[in-house]
């Protein structure tokens, strides 16, 4: 039997490309940000982005599960490392993530918390999911 999530919507994400490579791109939420190619100091490229996304939703995840099992997670670092498929069409072939819990010395404890993260992480869910790309006429 299939579990029913209530429907939830995100976005809208606007993006704004510029002469030279420049992407200005605005949350919902407001928070804006500049990616770009090549990544720079200043520009995160898309790859960049991809994986931020990806340790974020890895981190949140974490911290949810320990919420639920009702322990302190303390310090979480991501680490995300991503590999571009060998052939076509574009695309990353594969992501290698490393999660670092400092203040956890129950190393049982940990893998099920990383577990029960990978199981809720939208992002890491979403990397094995279709992907629709339309045209629009001008606004």
């Amino acid at each position: 039997m299939a579990i029913k999530l209530k429907p939830k919507h995100y976005g809208p994400l606007r993006l704004t490309s510029v002469k030279g490579g420049t992407l200005t791109y605005t949350s919902e939420a407001g928070y804006q940000a500049m990616a770009g190619a090549p990544a720079s100091t200043e520009l995160a490229a898309p790859s960049d982005l991809i994986m931020a996304a990806l340790a974020s939703c890895i981190a949140i995840s974490l911290e949810m599960a320990a919420q639920e099992m009702k322990v302190d997670p303390g310090k979480i670092d991501v680490e995300v490392n991503g590999t571009k498929a060998r052939d076509l069409p574009h695309r990353f072939g594969s992501f290698s993530v490393t999660v670092y819990l400092a203040d956890i010395e129950d190393q049982e404890l940990a893998a099920r918390l990383l577990k029960q993260a990978k199981q809720i992480c939208t992002v890491s869910n979403t990397l094995n999911s279709d992907i629709s790309v339309s045209l629009r006429e001008k606004r």
